[in-house]
């Protein structure tokens, strides 16, 4: 829903500056244009957690990264959900942490079938673990997987540190974008 409403609002500035100084004005401020509906996609549609039997992928905007389950060794959610391996934290820009509003409206109910990784020595549960945040949320489905995996002995253990992960920058976004930059910078210079 943001990126549509990102897109309406940078066509209506768009237009509005058609409106006011005509085509040529238009086409001065396509590049704009462009690159922030760019970005609007890549901020708001593209970023996404996927969960399959080989690990945990999370699509952020400029880069993918792919945990293999026997490289993951916590699974933490303070900020937005972060995996741990032996080799780094890696951040999901689709799963953020709850904001005050969760917090503030949070019950015991909520804390009801949460997965045992998720509590504390203490049985505490962190704040961004609230399965009504999106870190929460995911992080339980990420942790009951994990969970049966290690349960049901599909897991290796002591491999973690050998197991890499793999990290692939989105070029074509990164050039779409420096793209829109250049042109931005053209229209500006002339």
């Amino acid at each position: 829903m943001s990126t549509i409403a990102s897109w309406a609002v940078i066509a209506g500035l768009t237009a509005a500056r058609g409106f006011e100084d005509g085509t040529s004005a238009v086409l001065r401020a396509l590049p704009l244009a462009i690159g922030l509906g760019l970005l609007a996609w890549l901020v708001f549609w593209h970023p996404r957690v996927e969960v399959s039997d080989e690990g945990v992928t999370m699509v952020n905007p400029l880069r993918t990264v792919t945990v293999p389950w026997a490289a993951l060794i916590n699974v933490e959610t303070q900020y937005s959900l972060t995996l741990v391996t032996p080799g780094g934290r890696y951040r999901a820009w689709a799963a953020p942490g709850p904001g005050r509003h969760h917090v503030i409206t949070a019950g015991n109910d909520e804390l009801t079938g949460m997965p045992r990784t998720a509590r504390d020595s203490r049985g505490a549960v962190a704040i961004g673990d609230l399965p009504s945040a999106p870190s929460g949320h995911v992080a339980g489905i990420v942790r009951r997987r994990w969970e049966h995996l290690a349960e049901n002995e599909q897991l290796p253990i002591g491999v973690a540190d050998d197991t890499p992960v793999v990290t692939h920058w989105n070029r074509v976004a990164i050039a779409l974008l420096a793209v829109a930059v250049l042109g931005v910078l053209v229209v500006a210079l002339t």
